[in-house]
């Protein structure tokens, strides 16, 4: 495991810790977080399927959350990639703009 993919990982880990989703539950449920993974450069990939997917402040939710694991000192860059839902490729492309 490189430097840069531990320090990643310890990173996105705070982040996540105390983060809930904007209704309350915990990000890191496993209805919500779907995977992670974290490559040896320090990008972080995510895959998360929101448990209310008509819901505007979800979309912004993830918008935020992209930014501050992107803003996070070790962390390269963060893609988000929304699963389980319907038009889940248009959530995709509005979070990673």
């Amino acid at each position: 495991m490189t430097k840069a993919r531990k320090t990643a990982q310890m990173r996105l880990a705070r982040v996540l810790r105390d983060r809930n989703e904007p209704h309350g539950r915990p990000i890191t449920d496993e209805s919500i977080l779907r995977g992670v993974e974290v490559d040896d450069s320090g990008i972080v990939e995510l895959w998360i399927k929101p448990p209310h997917p008509h819901c505007p402040c979800c979309l912004d939710d993830l918008i935020r959350l992209r930014e501050e694991v992107s803003s996070q000192r070790g962390v390269l860059g963060c893609h988000v990639e929304v699963v389980g839902i319907p038009h889940a490729e248009r959530w995709t492309a509005a979070v990673n703009e």
